[in-house]
């Protein structure tokens, strides 16, 4: 089967927590038995190689940037090619009493991770004994997979609190992508990858949105967008986390307009994510959602909601049963009339009673069907272009046969023979005026360490809703997300214009106009948010 390759690039700490979820996900909902095989093709986002010692290797493809201060214990080489006897050769051809070593501080391993190393069995270990939660300073210590060498870029001379070398600016990211150093090293390594695809489809890109990132991240954009001419679908993330008012608020508001404004002209398709409710001038209460307790202050807990949404929403271009669906034709759906902002949507867990089919839940079923995960967006149920993807719905809980059926009978959708013509049935009548293009696979979502354990005590081991506190542990759950492209965007355009016209000069700042913003840049700026804003809004008679 030929694999449609797609290249992922995280640029950022917050995006790296939300990569590192993604990941895990992937790779617990791998499957390893030949009678049930997966139904996604993993071979889209993972490459397979071999390393020093002939042994097989099954990494992501993958490159992400972030701070020296967040990578922790990971090495820049990777640890699956193993490159000790080349370092003790380089060491025999010196004298090593004429050798001055310096040697950094050591850094401490979490406590999941040397469970992990500890750990005899090829598995997971649970997380019973471990809190997490406490124990989470950085995505490295809940990262599961093993990369490849070239995968982890790192920036060294940057903080993200620092006061020397501050790394809170959008120019000063582009700024970086323009020093020879990191754009060629960075070009060289998706060159390595791209060479490698036998057929590739483009580009997935999570980003940090509020500071430097949204620079390098941008530059970027427009290095794929001119050498390759792929798709590039992006995701410029906030983190959900309050802090006080202050004037670091203004310029985040500036970096993310910025960022917008370029991702917007480099990219097929956006979509910004956050799991607060409002991300200006400061983050919003969060997201609702009717069966999860999760602590938004905490990036391991509210990247793992935008991580399940990236997995579920990305299934459209990864299935095995229609590998001619492609990447380009879920930015061709959606960006129509010059509209490349989405907003994504996310149902965990999409509520399956338990013990009830398919068509009483949706019949029963009341309030909005998804929670947006897009800031100042109120994903409506109408006048959409959406792609929706569902996942761990079997057949066998369509509906009941014709000799129980009883009142299930007098249903119009008793007629529908398949969970799709069934779906496809509800948001037909329920989204009018909306276009859907429905994507969905029988398997759930499988739970495991280190998935923060955020289902209320109502949800079953198999994710059904129960109307009692039954508190067990998750370990497979039905999902949907979405990507929604609709007049609801204007309303997010239109606060992020309102916030950033507060900046009557941005000669006020001057660490941007130092870095090389112009006047005339932030003003192209703010019209483009204008120019968006009224692109989005449907004037219907």
């Amino acid at each position: 089967m030929t694999s449609r390759e797609i290249l992922t690039i995280q640029l950022g700490h917050y995006s790296n927590f939300i990569g590192t979820h993604w990941w895990n996900i992937q790779e617990t909902n791998f499957s390893y038995d030949s009678d049930s095989p997966s139904e996604i093709n993993h071979d889209v986002l993972y490459r397979e190689g071999e390393n020093l010692k002939r042994q097989v290797t099954y990494t992501p493809r993958l490159l992400l940037v972030d701070l020296r201060e967040a990578v922790g214990y990971l090495k820049e080489q990777g640890t699956l090619y193993d490159t000790s006897q080349s370092e003790e050769a380089q060491q025999s051809l010196w004298d090593d009493t004429k050798v001055e070593v310096l040697k950094g501080e050591t850094v401490n391993k979490s406590p999941f991770i040397k469970s992990l190393n500890e750990s005899s069995e090829a598995q997971t270990p649970t997380s019973s004994s471990l809190s997490l939660e406490n124990n989470i300073n950085s995505w490295v210590d809940y990262l599961l997979p093993r990369f490849h060498p070239r995968t982890l870029n790192v920036i060294k001379h940057h903080k993200h609190d620092g006061a020397m070398y501050p790394f809170g600016i959008f120019t000063y990211g582009r700024n970086l992508w323009n020093t020879e150093q990191f754009s060629d090293d960075f070009s060289e390594r998706i060159r390595a990858y791209v060479e490698e695809c036998d057929l590739m489809q483009g580009f997935q890109i999570i980003l940090d949105s509020v500071d430097c990132f949204a620079g390098i991240g941008a530059s970027c954009m427009q290095h794929l967008k001119d050498e390759y001419g792929k798709s590039i679908i992006s995701f410029p993330c906030i983190d959900s986390k309050r802090t006080d008012p202050s004037a670091s608020n203004m310029i985040k508001i500036l970096n993310t307009a910025l960022c917008w404004q370029h991702v917007e002209e480099y990219t097929s398709l956006f979509s910004p994510l956050c799991c607060g409710e409002a991300a200006w001038p400061q983050i919003g209460d969060s997201r609702v959602f009717n069966h999860l307790t999760y602590n938004s202050e905490l990036k391991y807990h509210s990247s793992a909601l935008l991580a399940t949404a990236l997995d579920t929403l990305t299934i459209r271009y990864r299935r095995k049963e229609y590998s001619n669906v492609v990447l380009s034709d879920l930015c061709a759906d959606l960006n129509k009339l010059g509209r490349k902002a989405t907003a994504t949507s996310l149902t965990l867990p999409f509520p399956m009673a338990a013990k009830a089919d398919l068509i009483d839940v949706l019949d029963d079923f009341e309030g909005p069907l998804w929670t947006s995960l897009t800031p100042n967006c109120d994903i409506s149920m109408d006048k959409n272009m959406q792609s929706i993807v569902l996942r761990g719905i079997s057949e066998e809980r369509l509906k009941r046969p014709i000799s129980h059926a009883m009142k299930q009978m007098s249903k119009p959708a008793y007629r529908c023979s398949t969970v799709h013509e069934m779906m496809m049935l509800y948001l037909g009548c329920t989204c009018h005026a909306s276009a859907t293009y429905l994507s969905n696979i029988s398997s759930p979502l499988y739970i495991k360490s280190p998935y923060p354990k955020i289902f209320n005590n109502n949800i079953t081991e198999t994710g059904d809703v129960i109307g009692w506190p039954i508190g067990t542990d998750v370990q497979s759950v039905p999902v949907m997300a979405g990507l929604h492209s609709g007049n609801d965007l204007s309303a997010m355009y239109e606060s992020l214009h309102s916030q950033l016209s507060r900046i009557r000069s941005i000669k006020k700042f001057h660490a941007f106009t130092d870095s090389g913003l112009e006047e005339d840049e932030f003003n192209e700026c703010l019209n483009y948010l204008l120019d968006c804003k009224e692109n989005y809004e449907d004037h219907y008679i």
